[in-house]
């Protein structure tokens, strides 16, 4: 299940709703992320908190030499390098326990003038002095042009990327060619064609074209590419049966 956030701060009433009292857990993602992944692989992680955390997410950034909190954020922020909130798991029953609504409006309110990313900033400065509640995923559930637009500083190599993150709209620019090769693959792609057929060839095909193998994000082909392989080789036999 997904839950897309609010897009300010109102009332109390609101976040009582926006926290579905009838729903014990969820799974948010911003509306720029894809799964290259099943759902059920992140929803694992559940069953991984301990009895403090309520919540998991990923750090903003793996190298502090390009890392944005560390360096710019003028409010406290989660661990070394923030966190994103592009992708998270909430245990909600959790967060009413622990009174979450009552915790984030003093936060909007005392620095609503000192953050830059909105909802994310707030996160953080919760995050920041209640650090147990929160689990941190690996980069993989939330890979970024970030990740590998300068060097590779998410290794991927052995799960390959799980959910894809194309914020500040690389799934629909030029800037970083692989994430949008993987977005139009998926928005080409006819649901109930052969996934083989018509979605890990084409898409294999274009992250091999040169303006994709030319970027640094370009080298991660085959890290892209390993679970959708995985996932539909019985197809494979299909085209040949």
């Amino acid at each position: 299940m997904t839950l897309h956030k609010p897009n300010g701060i109102t009332t109390f009433e609101h976040f009582k709703k926006a926290l579905l009292t009838e729903v014990d857990a969820l799974l948010y993602v911003d509306t720029d992320v894809i799964f290259l992944s099943p759902i059920s692989d992140i929803w694992q992680y559940f069953e991984r908190f301990n009895a403090s955390q309520f919540a998991a997410l990923t750090s903003e950034h793996e190298d502090e030499n390009i890392g944005w909190y560390n360096r710019f954020a003028r409010h406290p922020f989660y661990g070394r390098m923030g966190v994103n909130s592009g992708v998270m798991l909430m245990n909600l029953t959790r967060m009413r326990t622990h009174k979450w609504v009552s915790h984030i409006i003093p936060i909007y309110n005392e620095y609503k003038l000192r953050i830059t990313w909105g909802d994310q900033d707030i996160i953080n400065v919760f995050f920041y002095y209640n650090s147990d509640a929160l689990f941190l995923l690996p980069c993989e559930y939330n890979y970024r042009p970030d990740h590998c637009m300068y060097i590779s500083v998410c290794n991927v190599s052995a799960e390959g990327i799980k959910l894809l993150h194309g914020n500040r709209g690389n799934f629909h620019s030029n800037k970083q060619p692989l994430f949008r090769a993987i977005y139009e693959a998926i928005e080409t792609y006819k649901i109930g064609t052969n996934p083989y057929l018509d979605f890990v060839l084409p898409l294999n095909a274009s992250l091999n074209e040169n303006v994709v193998k030319e970027t640094n994000c370009g080298l991660l082909t085959e890290e892209t590419m390993r679970l959708a392989k995985h996932m539909f080789a019985r197809y494979q036999k299909k085209m040949h049966d």
